[in-house]
């Protein structure tokens, strides 16, 4: 097979990772079934996989296929950088139409940066803290896809739909994809401008030099690079070099140099790209499992400062994410996922945003501050923007790491997540004297545990009324947040969901 044939069979590759993985992102955002792990991605990942192995002391079961991806690459090198890697995909796609090898190599930033935050990222998690795999490649897709592709997307078409909903695209869409493959109603993310910005810097870097993030930041690349030093498949030399540097020139990550002194390869750099092959002229540099002329390798540009680098950085944040007020006492309205307060949940998540995607209020925030910069990018129910729904548990199926314990409706239903407060200076009954119950209908705890008390009470203006008051009984409630995001009431609501003292599962 020509070189070009093994271009264009990459080229298909990464066209068929980038769909598959939107497709799986959509099945899991719709809660559907698949005979694909909806989470296969995070399944593969060896830096995710050892980060989470690291922090709980414990291996992930359903990792274990990133065992399998991490063998293979001291066979394959980089080549899921170059292949599979749906980020890596997409900055290929998105490079500048012309660009120079000279621009790359005059931007002098150290590609060893990646390997410092890889250290950081392992010895944070050895502190029990995952906060650094906000800058694992899948997990930025994964939050961008759920809080600002989608959620734009959507948005998009109902502004379409106000002047065009008569056509019949858009009356498709109705009938088809509302409800399945659309939200009936708007999902919104507090954060989901600043998801939106983080992705597109991380593209825009390409115009300062092309894979800017796989060269010099990607923490998942540096696990790969570190095996490609060693690794069987590497740009060799097959014959002479004339020295032209034609493959230089044409190397997107700047693994190849070219001098009239000899002919140097970092593996440690090279994707598998292919693309120097049909570069050369004379046909000398080949990508092969072996041959039979020796090619320099470039030194490695790893050192023991770079881990002390690393470690220096992990320790100072963890000491800081400790000393921040967060860690003294929690944000009263910090509520999390049923079973996750009580399962070491910091320990454990990686801020894939899996649980927000498929939460199908949208009540599932990525927080901001609410945790601290510890608890950064995890997710916390918003009430006033969606509410635990009492008929799913979709958040601890879909937890790639556990972090969301997978419980039974029957039990998850039993999990204490809040509790509710009735501010009676706004509930409406109570300050203004009007009538309203929608907090105690939309309970829907069995036994409810928002009752309403029969009041006759007099009016400011002297009239007597006959009113229904609610009353919170904190036995009963779990904290679903439905009556928070029903209540009436512009701004905050009467009634809000605090985070809960104490979690007794509920018989």
């Amino acid at each position: 097979m020509q070189s070009t044939h093994w271009q264009r069979a990459r080229q298909l590759t990464q066209i068929a990772s980038v769909i598959l993985f939107f497709t799986l992102a959509l099945l899991t955002y719709r809660g559907f079934e698949s005979i694909i792990p909806l989470d296969l991605y995070f399944r593969v990942n060896p830096l995710v996989m050892l980060s989470a192995l690291i922090a709980m002391r414990a291996f992930v079961a359903t990792m274990l296929v990133a065992i399998i991806a991490l063998a293979l690459g001291f066979v394959f090198g980089r080549a899921w950088c170059g292949w599979l890697c749906p980020l890596g995909a997409i900055l290929d796609w998105t490079l500048p139409k012309t660009w120079k090898v000279s621009t790359l190599r005059a931007f002098q930033v150290s590609p060893s940066i990646k390997y410092i935050l890889l250290s950081a990222i392992f010895f944070a998690a050895l502190m029990g803290n995952l906060t650094f795999l906000i800058f694992d490649p899948i997990t930025i897709l994964n939050r961008t896809f759920s809080g600002a592709i989608l959620p734009a997307l959507n948005a998009l078409i109902l502004g379409a739909e106000k002047y065009l909903i008569a056509l019949p695209p858009f009356e498709w869409l109705e009938q088809n994809w509302r409800g399945t493959i659309l939200p009936a109603q708007q999902t919104v993310y507090d954060l989901g401008i600043f998801i939106a910005i983080f992705f597109v810097v991380i593209v825009a870097l390409n115009w300062i030099a092309p894979r800017f993030w796989c060269r010099y930041l990607c923490a998942l690349g540096a696990v790969y690079a570190l095996q490609a030093k060693i690794s069987w498949l590497r740009p060799r030399a097959v014959s002479d070099c004339e020295h032209c540097a034609s493959c230089m020139k044409v190397c997107p990550m700047n693994a190849i140099t070219v001098t009239k002194k000899g002919f140097t390869v970092d593996p440690a750099e090279c994707v598998i790209c292919f693309d120097c092959v049909p570069a050369c002229p004379t046909s000398t540099i080949a990508i092969t499992f072996g041959g039979s002329r020796a090619t320099n390798v470039a030194a490695f540009d790893l050192s023991r400062r770079h881990f002390i680098t690393g470690a220096a950085v992990s320790v100072t944040s963890v000491a800081l994410f400790q000393a921040a007020p967060s860690a003294k006492r929690d944000d009263p309205f910090l509520v999390r996922p049923p079973g996750a307060r009580e399962n070491h949940f910091l320990e454990k998540c990686i801020r894939c945003a899996e649980c927000v995607k498929v939460c199908p209020t949208g009540g599932l925030q990525p927080s901001l501050l609410q945790a601290g910069l510890e608890g950064f990018w995890t997710p916390v129910l918003v009430s006033r923007f969606g509410y635990c729904d009492y008929s799913c548990n979709a958040c601890g199926q879909i937890c790639p790491t556990g972090a969301i314990p997978p419980l039974a409706l029957d039990e998850k239903r039993a999990r204490v997540i809040g509790i509710a407060y009735i501010d009676e200076n706004r509930c409406l009954p109570w300050a203004s004297y009007t009538r309203c119950v929608v907090c105690e209908e939309m309970c829907p705890v069995p036994e409810k545990a928002i009752r309403l008390d029969d009041v006759d009470v007099i009016a400011p203006d002297g009239k007597r009324a006959h009113l229904q008051r609610p009353r919170v009984i904190h036995d009963l409630c779990i904290g679903c947040g439905i009556c928070e995001y029903q209540c009436p009431l512009a701004g905050p609501a009467a009634i809000r969901v605090h985070a809960p003292t104490q979690l007794p599962p509920r018989a």
